[in-house]
This record gives C-alpha cells, sequence and structure tokens, in this order.
C-alpha cells in the first residue's frame, strides 16, 4: 500500500464495523480492521461495545469463544472478565482484579442500524459525531442492506471517495448518458457534492442530481434529485494496509398500502451495486497520480484532495 498511495493507511474518523442486527444482545462477534483483531459485543444495557480482542493475560481471542455476562465480556480461556472501557473487573480464581490488565476500548456509537468506531493514530475522544439519518426513522423508508451489498477488495478509502467528484467517470464507467454542473462545499470533516447527471430509466433519461455528503472518510451519505426521496450510505473501512471493505445501505421508499418496496428503489440499490462492481477493478489496478493531468473543469478532484488531508493525523499508528 504504502507504494501505491502517499498517506496513511487509516485515516481518522468514524467507520462501520458491523450491522446493529448483527450484535444481539449477549453476543460476541469477532472482526478485524485497521490490522487489529477486535471485538463487538452486546451487554445487558443493550450498549454496543468494541474493544481489542486479545486478552491481556495470556493473549486469547475474546471473539473466538468468549461470552457475556452482564456488561462485560468473558475471555474463554481463563474467564477474566472486561467491561466496555476495556477493564479487567473479575478473575474467577482471585480476590480482585487486575488493575494493570486492560483492553483499548474503542469509541463506539450506533446510527441507523449501523454501529460505528472512532478510529484516530492520536487515540482520544471522537473530534466530532455522526449525525442523525432521518430516513431510518421514517415509516416511508425500509431499511435494505442485502448481503451481496458487501466488498473486500484492494484499495483505499480516500480513492474510493474521490469518485464522487470524478463525474466525468460516470459516463465512460457507468453509462450515464449525459452529466452536468458539480457544486462542492467542505465545513471541516464534512464535504458535499453536488452532481448534475440523467438517470437512466425504462422511459428513457431524466435529469437529476446525486447528493453527496462525505463525514470523513469512511461514510458518504447520498440522497437523489428527480426521481423521488432515497438514502444511501456508503461505508469504507480498512481492514489492513491493503484491502477495505466497502457495504451500501439503502433506505428505499415503501408503497403506502402494502408496505412493500418501491420498484424504482429497488432499481436504484441494484445499479448502485453495480456500479461499484464496475469501479473495484480499477480502484484494485490503478495508480496514484500525486500531480494528474486534469481537463477542463476537473478542479474539484483537488478540491477533496485538499479536504482528505484533514483526516490524516501527524503521529504513528498504534
Amino acid at each position: 500500500m504504502p507504494q501505491r498511495f502517499p498517506f496513511a493507511d487509516y485515516p481518522k474518523g468514524w467507520y462501520q464495523v458491523a450491522y446493529s442486527h448483527e450484535v444481539g444482545e449477549g453476543d460476541v462477534v469477532g472482526l478485524r480492521y485497521f490490522g487489529r483483531q477486535l471485538v463487538c459485543y452486546r451487554g445487558d444495557s443493550g450498549t454496543a461495545y468494541v474493544l481489542d480482542a486479545y486478552c491481556p493475560h495470556l493473549g486469547a481471542d475474546i471473539g473466538v469463544g468468549g461470552s457475556v455476562r452482564g456488561d462485560c465480556v468473558v475471555c474463554p480461556f481463563h474467564g477474566w472478565s472486561f467491561d466496555g472501557a476495556g477493564s479487567n473487573v473479575d478473575i474467577p480464581y482471585t480476590k480482585r482484579p487486575n488493575a494493570t490488565a486492560k483492553l483499548r476500548s474503542w469509541p463506539t456509537t450506533e446510527r441507523a442500524g449501523i454501529i460505528f468506531v472512532w478510529h484516530s493514530s492520536r487515540g482520544g475522544e471522537p473530534e466530532w459525531e455522526l449525525p442523525k439519518i432521518p430516513e431510518s426513522d421514517d415509516a416511508a423508508f425500509a431499511f435494505y442492506a442485502p448481503d451481496h451489498a458487501r466488498w473486500r477488495f484492494r484499495s483505499h478509502p480516500q480513492e474510493v471517495f474521490e469518485n464522487t467528484v470524478d463525474i466525468a467517470h460516470f459516463a465512460t464507467v457507468h453509462g450515464v448518458s449525459a452529466f452536468g454542473a458539480l457544486e462542492v462545499e467542505q465545513d471541516g470533516h464534512l464535504f458535499r457534492a453536488i452532481a448534475e447527471v440523467n438517470f437512466e430509466t425504462p422511459r428513457g433519461p431524466v435529469s437529476g442530481a446525486v447528493d453527496s455528503e462525505l463525514f470523513g472518510m469512511g461514510v458518504d451519505v447520498v440522497r437523489h434529485r428527480g426521481l423521488g426521496r432515497s438514502c444511501t450510505i456508503l461505508t469504507v473501512t480498512p481492514i489492513d494496509g491493503e484491502y477495505v471493505e466497502a457495504r451500501y445501505t439503502f433506505f428505499v421508499a415503501v408503497e403506502p398500502e402494502t408496505g412493500e418496496m418501491t420498484r424504482m428503489g429497488v432499481g436504484f440499490a441494484r445499479d448502485f451495486c453495480k456500479q461499484i462492481e464496475q469501479d473495484i477493478p480499477i480502484w484494485e489496478n490503478k495508480i496514484y497520480r500525486d500531480r494528474p493531468k486534469l481537463a477542463q473543469g476537473e478542479a474539484a478532484i483537488m478540491e477533496f484532495r485538499n479536504w482528505a488531508q484533514l483526516s490524516y493525523d501527524d503521529t504513528v499508528a498504534l
């Protein structure tokens, strides 16, 4: 990865590690992101916690065979218990816990049915919060996250999200019949791009726009203009220094009479999945041009790259 991209493998920000429904009360789920083994569990309080997985006692992976007791996770090797802050609170065969035995606790939040963790090479508390997604609480929309809307490939979050402002590729890669103006704005961790495009429908092209809101380098909330209401969340999470995991979560409009997802909404989801699969071979094989030779009208690419620098800490990753 350092040979391909001249920036750190793990930008700071919020990243998806699971869906809420994948971690029920009492569940312990092993994960691997940011080059580390992690464990996510949900205690009796209903709160989801994410900790480093390897027990500080003798190194067992708590994500493999661990259990939940109260609001703590229990190591399967010797039964040591750790709370959501990563502190050892019980050793079953001694009178008191080991105050020096701690697991790294990752700041965790849930939004729109997704479990996110905050990553920063400096550690510490999150520098900003993720927004609410109104569609996730709106009965006019259905949560839709099919298994096939999840991919693992060789790339970097910055490379994936640069496509947001590379509107010329909409035509060559995705077959969009026409694209127009692109408006961008940035405000700290937020980068917004509104691209005028033609949507291809069975009735022919329809003029509209794609409104993307990037929250750091891990989350893109996309809404359409011109073909009814919709909301799509694209998350990209680094697995290690080479691979990332991308997932689409759709909030699809439903028919008021039946509660079923609309044909147009399902069609949007299908098209989004098709488009990312068209992009993946390019992402996996391209290199990064630090000083690209751009065409007229492509200045937004450099604006995006300048904004992206806000997501990189100066210190070495933990």
